[in-house]
């Protein structure tokens, strides 16, 4: 079948044969859909009607507020899901958009089908559901970590905390960060102008260096 290498690769279908993995196509009523950098996979405020799974890729989960404040949620990377939980809860529209950041390539899943499997519900499906939960809760860490950053008082605080979070997980104090520097400060819910500066004020008093997305965060002089 089409796709079937992508779908391996994923922990939710990873260990389904081809057979399978065909048969639960249908079933979940799914559908694949490539989009561009920059165009929307799904809009904040559409019906919501499908679980996504990213194949190839990346995006941006992002809120708009009723001032057009735009805070980005999340980023999803290949193997991600999204609106599992909103699926659960019931709600009938998206909460948020999700942007493709990379040229991707999106599984998208009936919500209905999936969480409310027909009389036929085979051990296969069981599974797909039981590799999604444990897809939400790893979905849950990451929200409890944008959590503790923005939590801190000061940008540098927040920075500083975001910075040493992604340096600790690269295990090296030479990484790159997912975002641009706008998508930054959006994640950090801080203003994109005062954060600039402050990564400047960084650089100077040379706690970090920095061009674009890489970094080099000189942590023995945090201490």
């Amino acid at each position: 079948m089409e796709y079937f290498e992508e779908l391996k690769s994923t922990k939710i279908f990873n260990s389904a044969t081809e057979f399978e993995c065909q048969a639960m196509m249908f079933c979940f009523k799914t559908r694949f859909k490539t989009f561009d950098k920059n165009q929307s996979i799904i809009k904040q405020g559409d019906k919501m009607e499908d679980i996504i799974l990213i194949l190839k890729g990346s995006g941006n989960v992002e809120n708009v507020d009723s001032l057009g404040n735009i805070s980005i949620v999340m980023q999803l990377k290949k193997g991600d899901v999204y609106g599992v939980e909103s699926a659960y809860a019931g709600d009938e529209y998206y909460k948020d958009s999700v942007i493709a950041t990379d040229k991707s390539l999106v599984l998208f899943m009936n919500k209905h089908r999936l969480i409310n499997p027909c009389e036929n519900r085979c051990k296969r499906h069981d599974l797909v559901i039981k590799n999604l939960m444990r897809l939400v809760a790893e979905s849950n860490i990451k929200l409890l970590d944008k959590l503790n950053h923005i939590s801190k008082k000061t940008t540098r605080e927040k920075l500083l905390s975001y910075l040493s979070s992604v340096s600790e997980k690269s295990k090296s104090n030479y990484f790159e960060i997912p975002f641009n520097i706008t998508e930054l400060a959006n994640y950090l819910s801080v203003d994109r102008s005062a954060m600039s500066f402050e990564l400047s004020k960084m650089k100077k008093e040379g706690l970090i260096d920095y061009d674009k997305r890489q970094f080099h965060l000189f942590s023995n002089k945090l201490k």
